[in-house]
């Protein structure tokens, strides 16, 4: 117990001690914090863009006027009850014909020509909402029900097929980018800390030396490194976390209009994703500062 007090203490001078050295070394870990998270962020909100894309698709099956209402009933409970269909919404003849004049209000041309026409030449539309781009496919087949396939006038999935098909591809490639930026950033950070860390100690390797002289061990020597190390790993921890939650809350009603008026989401998947992001980063960079206190420290002891 004694030697532990002795160690912290002696964890703690350093710190004073070298106060701006301490500060400056704090300083590069938030930068290298902050730039992980930066991408990680990034990469959140690409994902969310591409989330709202393919929100916007969907299918619109266009029934024949005629088509009985208990047909049309039928085939919205049907398309429903597919476990790859997100939602399917029935818009009657009636709400049809009232939409497409509200869509026209300003062309009288088009209204006169509807006047003429007489009566709602408009049939019923289901509009369907798969829970993936790639069951698309699978609910045009869905369609071909023998009970209500006779009534379809036509679908407009044809429309959005290479739509469907450039988001499908657009995610993919999103995901696998960023998740090999992340990557890529992660690690020049671990090398960015590994020799801050390195830097620091090797201003005070004469101290080490002096105590290598006076007869402290090599484990005594390097503990109070490695808590310092681990001390200011954690205080830049908790800046950073300030920080990018600061820059979260701030960037989600300025990029609102970007995402066609929903939510970006970022104050929500760093919230959500909170824990586990602090014990990955925490962790890793607690380990990270604590392995390479040890090891620098111990490059001076066998001088």
């Amino acid at each position: 117990m004694v030697t532990a007090r002795r160690i912290i203490a002696a964890a703690g001078t350093h710190f004073v001690r070298n106060i701006w050295l301490s500060l400056t070394t704090v300083f590069v870990l938030i930068l290298a914090l902050l730039s992980v998270n930066v991408l990680i962020g990034v990469n959140a909100l690409l994902s969310r863009a591409v989330g709202v894309l393919e929100d916007k698709v969907d299918i619109s099956v266009y029934f024949d006027p005629k088509t009985p209402e208990g047909v049309l009933e039928g085939a919205r409970f049907y398309m429903a009850s597919l476990p790859q269909v997100r939602s399917a919404t029935l818009v009657t003849a009636d709400q049809a014909l009232a939409d497409f004049k509200q869509l026209h209000a300003n062309d009288p041309k088009i209204l006169a020509a509807l006047d003429q026409v007489g009566g709602n030449p408009l049939g019923a539309t289901l509009v369907i909402k798969a829970e993936r781009p790639e069951d698309y496919p699978f609910l045009l087949q869905a369609l071909q029900n023998p009970q209500f396939a006779d009534d379809i006038q036509s679908k407009d999935y044809e429309d959005h097929a290479v739509a469907i098909e450039r988001v499908q591809e657009i995610g993919n490639s999103v995901r696998v980018f960023g998740s090999v930026l992340i990557l890529l950033f992660a690690l020049f950070s671990v090398l960015i800390v590994y020799n801050t860390v390195r830097v620091a100690i090797y201003t005070q390797r004469e101290e080490i030396g002096i105590m290598r002289l006076v007869g402290a061990s090599g484990t005594y020597v390097r503990w109070p490194f490695v808590l310092e190390g681990i001390l200011l790993a954690v205080i830049a921890l908790i800046v950073t976390s300030v920080l990018v939650w600061l820059a979260a809350s701030a960037a989600d009603p300025s990029l609102t209009a970007l995402f066609d008026g929903q939510s970006p989401g970022l104050l929500d998947y760093f919230s959500s994703n909170a824990v586990l992001l602090l014990f990955a980063e925490g962790g890793s960079l607690i380990a990270l500062v604590g392995i390479s206190s040890w090891a620098a420290v111990g490059k001076y002891l066998k001088r």
